[in-house]
């Protein structure tokens, strides 16, 4: 048999296409892609995370299961693809690392955030404390001063009722 030069053509593009397409790097399109993947798995790992805090562990399975039914609803998603996904991506270290490098930037992010308001917060109730510090020093200071003011007050009134003459005088 012999190949003639159109032949050897389409015999190469042919071989070539197929290499290409069959090396084709990429997420499959029945697993969740990799950018949602890592908001779902940030959130499910948050989920385990308040999970593991509670205290009654016969309520905690109840809990964690309605958690986690609430993040599949949120991501329009069920258990088995998520299962799917998660085994996907175990089985590609390279993704599931590329993962946990958005995963943990984005959590890094979260917790600066949260210290950043939570230092303003603190900042805030510190001055007010201050505030209300130094307006109860102002008042205690201010009591002293009236405590003696009516403390003399009444020794002079005290005076005044024992004195007739001088009720007289304050009655006219």
């Amino acid at each position: 048999m012999r190949f003639y030069p159109e032949m050897k053509q389409f015999t190469y593009v042919t071989l070539l296409f197929l290499l290409i397409a069959g090396c084709k790097p990429g997420v499959p399109k029945d697993v969740i892609q990799p950018e949602e993947m890592a908001e779902v798995l940030r959130d499910i790992h948050l989920v385990d995370a308040y999970v593991g805090t509670l205290a009654n562990v016969d309520s905690t399975k109840v809990k964690a299961a309605s958690y986690y039914k609430g993040v599949y609803k949120k991501y329009g998603i069920d258990s088995a693809l998520y299962t799917k996904s998660l085994n996907y991506y175990q089985e590609d270290p390279r993704e599931l690392d590329k993962l946990y490098t958005v995963i943990l930037a984005d959590l890094n992010a979260s917790k600066t955030a949260i210290v950043k308001a939570d230092s303003i917060a603190g900042a805030k109730i510190a001055n007010d404390i201050r505030q209300k510090m130094r307006r109860d020093s102002t008042r205690t200071a201010d009591s002293i001063y009236w405590k003696t003011v009516l403390l003399r007050d009444t020794a002079t009134r005290k005076k005044d009722i024992i004195q007739p003459r001088l009720i007289y005088k304050y009655l006219r």
